[in-house]
């Protein structure tokens, strides 16, 4: 049994919402909330510290930013005092102008809120943050891992991502929790099991694409489309569209291009 699938009701008994909100709250502890919105799926963090909140990718969509807020402040009644972001990206940093604006301060350097051990790495996007939060154990890590989609590894290429993984996998202790950009909360084993199934897609897509000139055909192949099976962590019936599974062979031949060419210049 995937070990996705033991975390699925673990994390559900957890998930506090009502039918009218558009914000989901998972408590993690009494010191760490998880918050998605329902428009993007992101995982937002909530931490509670001394003297306010650390809010991390503040994103569920534009028109519910002020409800966000509400939910926040119902459950800890503080102000947010820090921004962080685990990448640029505009579904991880759409709402930090609003807090900003709300008094909140956008971490941007080197120099984490204490409390956090912060290392970057390039994997989904060309500056992915790892935030840990010792205090709660738990490993904000963005889109480098996520756990309702396939691997996005395009902008640090397959060496990029194994190092991040591993990074990830230094940090904190065996009991970590690991927040992924998207989809159910996870752990350590379950990132294992991630990075061995995107290499795995990875060997199959490489062995196909040296061995087939017809992307129909890569396409259609049934091994292939067994592997992508592994990263569908909520069991969905219709996991990833006809165009978007397209769309992940042709990203990954690219890197696998790249990566040849840049072997074969040295």
């Amino acid at each position: 049994m995937s070990i996705f699938k033991i975390l699925l009701p673990l994390i559900f008994i957890l998930i506090s919402s009502t039918a009218s909100s558009s914000i989901v709250k998972v408590k993690i502890s009494e010191q760490l909330y998880i918050l998605s919105g329902k428009e993007y799926g992101t995982n937002i963090g909530l931490i509670a510290v001394e003297n306010g909140l650390i809010l991390i990718d503040p994103m569920p969509g534009n028109n519910h930013l002020s409800e966000l807020d509400q939910v926040i402040q119902s459950i800890y009644d503080k102000p947010v005092i820090f921004i962080l972001n685990t990448h640029a990206h505009s579904d991880h940093t759409g709402g930090n102008k609003y807090f900003e604006s709300k008094g909140g301060k956008l971490l941007e350097g080197d120099i984490p809120p204490e409390g956090f051990t912060h290392i970057r790495v390039k994997s989904h996007s060309p500056v992915d943050n790892i935030f840990y939060h010792k205090g709660s154990n738990a490993i904000f890590v963005g889109d480098i891992f996520d756990t309702s989609w396939h691997p996005t590894f395009y902008a640090g290429g397959i060496k990029s991502f194994g190092n991040a993984v591993d990074t990830i996998l230094n940090m904190g202790d065996d009991q970590s929790l690991i927040i992924p950009g998207h989809g159910v909360t996870a752990n350590k084993s379950s990132l294992i099991e991630f990075r061995e199934n995107t290499f795995a897609w990875i060997d199959r897509v490489r062995e196909l694409y040296h061995k087939e000139s017809d992307l129909e055909k890569i396409i259609a192949d049934t091994q292939l489309k067994s592997i992508l099976q592994k990263f569908n962590a909520s069991d969905k019936t219709t996991f990833i569209p006809e165009k978007a599974y397209k769309r992940f062979i042709e990203r990954t031949i690219s890197v696998i291009d790249n990566e040849e060419s840049l072997q074969q210049a040295h």
